[in-house]
């Protein structure tokens, strides 16, 4: 009797150990999964590394400031964080992840709160306000191989938090101060529409599918609903309390929103637009962010100074890790298994088109016709890159043709005389004249100009502005074509 009892508990503590041994790796597998992340915290100055396949997942990185800006960012190809420092420094950074050092530094008359970098990682998104409650605010693009300053837009009061689309077409702030975000054509720099939401919205996440905005509303403790091709609100979701951060899962299927006050995390079905879990989380859960495959979900939380990981398919909290003071944004956002802006057969229809604007007019007998090229057609990168060694995404790419049935018009001196301006009377000499065809009646030509103006003016700003080609090549008087 005494020998079954042993083997019965030998038999028991077998399958314990093997429930934890297989519990393990289930989490290890799940961590593995995670690439390397980084966190600004706010309060210390800190920036927290997460390397969850390591035996001490947590490492902080000094940053020799007193605190951090709520927004973070990071190159993959460069292995560059950039990082604000805050109300108090107004400075951009760029640190060398390999050397832990400040290899840039940019400094603003403003602070910066949120950061966010385009998917071909050659542009940054930084929002400069004064502060909650201010009015004013600017959005700043940074070219991240030089470090420099593009331009600005004016969105509304308090710019904060920033998200770019999957497709790297357009850029979305939530205005803190102003109860309204924004959406930005990351190409042009136009500002496409600013939209009403909620009180007080701090965040706004963009769906991967590129479909829908959702404005997360401190104040209303609501989710604003809004069409990314119409700018119109389509429905506003109740929450938990004091709705900070928001994000969509990688497969758009649901909407994860951090609740400071009710110290919980509300799962949103997209399809459906209601509420199917809460999760409490603990004291202030303030930023979420997903690992690329949708199986781990990580909220930041601001009081208690960590960061819970919870498993995506159960609800179920995994781990809670103790990070620096404060906590904000992860760079986990946008990192997704495969980069669809730069494989075609994830292209939209819309991408695929290679003309955004044109235009046509006519004077002495001669057609003349306009387009500006897409740049994220493959054929116009091929044809920027090749004639001008650059980035297409830094130019304005025009087809001029022109067609008449007398004289010749392949010998008039277009380069000498051709100026691309926008409504705002903002006007860009030309760059570059490239010949593609030499033909007398039918003459063909690409002209590249800057998108902004030597003091940093972009062409296009408003929603209402439109670009106009002004030439003199063979008429005594301007022609202009507007370019829709």
């Amino acid at each position: 009797m005494f020998k079954n009892n042993k083997l019965i508990m030998v038999i028991f503590s077998f399958i314990i150990v093997s429930a934890g041994i297989i519990s393990y790796i289930s989490l290890q597998t799940k961590q593995l999964s995670s690439p390397v992340f980084y966190v600004a915290n706010a309060g210390d100055g800190s920036v927290s590394e997460v390397d969850l396949i390591q035996d001490e997942p947590i490492m902080s990185i000094p940053t020799e400031t007193e605190q951090l800006s709520h927004g973070i960012a990071k190159s993959i190809e460069r292995q560059t964080l950039y990082y604000g420092t805050g109300f108090q420094g107004k400075s951009l950074r760029a640190m060398d992840l390999e050397t832990q050092e400040t290899i840039n530094e940019m400094e603003f008359e403003e602070g910066i709160h949120g950061i966010d970098i385009h998917p071909n990682e050659d542009f940054l998104y930084v929002s400069l306000m004064s502060g909650l409650g201010e009015e004013g605010g600017t959005l700043a693009v940074i070219d991240t191989e030089n470090f420099t300053e593009i331009t600005r837009m004016e969105t509304d009061d308090g710019p904060a938090h920033v998200d770019v689309s999957n497709d790297g077409k357009q850029v979305w702030v939530a205005n803190v101060n102003g109860n309204s975000v924004s959406a930005i054509d990351a190409y042009t720099f136009q500002v496409l529409a600013t939209i009403d939401v909620g009180d007080v919205p701090n965040e706004v996440a963009l769906s991967p599918l590129n479909d829908y905005a959702y404005a997360a509303n401190v104040e209303s403790n609501t989710v604003t609903v809004i069409d990314m091709n119409t700018f119109e609100v389509v429905d506003e979701i109740e929450a938990g309390e004091g709705v900070h951060g928001v994000t969509v899962t990688n497969d758009g299927k649901q909407v994860w929103t951090a609740n400071n006050h009710s110290n919980d995390v509300s799962v949103i079905d997209t399809e459906t637009l209601s509420i199917i879990e809460t999760i409490d989380t603990g004291s202030y859960p303030n930023h979420i962010s997903f690992s690329p495959e949708d199986e781990i979900a990580f909220v930041t939380h601001r009081e208690s100074n960590t960061l819970v990981i919870i498993d995506q398919n159960d609800y179920s909290i995994v781990e809670e890790m103790v990070l620096g003071s404060e906590p904000h944004e992860m760079t986990l956002k946008g990192m997704v298994e495969e980069d669809s802006i730069s494989n075609e057969d994830n292209e939209s229809d819309e991408m695929k088109k290679n003309n955004l604007m044109e235009g046509e007019t006519s004077a002495e007998n001669v057609n003349i016709s306009a387009t500006v090229l897409s740049p994220y057609h493959s054929e116009t990168k091929t044809l920027v890159q090749n004639e001008v060694g650059e980035n297409p995404f830094k130019y304005f790419t025009l087809k001029i043709e022109l067609e008449t049935h007398s004289g010749d018009l392949s010998s008039n001196p277009f380069a000498e005389n051709v100026v691309l301006t926008s409504t705002q009377g903002v006007e860009i000499p030309i760059s570059k004249w490239i010949e593609l065809s030499q033909d007398s009646h039918h003459p063909q030509y690409l002209a590249i100009f800057e998108k902004v103006s030597d003091d940093n003016i972009a062409l296009l700003a408003k929603p209402e502005d439109k670009l106009s080609l002004r030439f003199e090549p063979f008429i005594n008087h301007p022609l202009e074509i507007t370019l829709n």
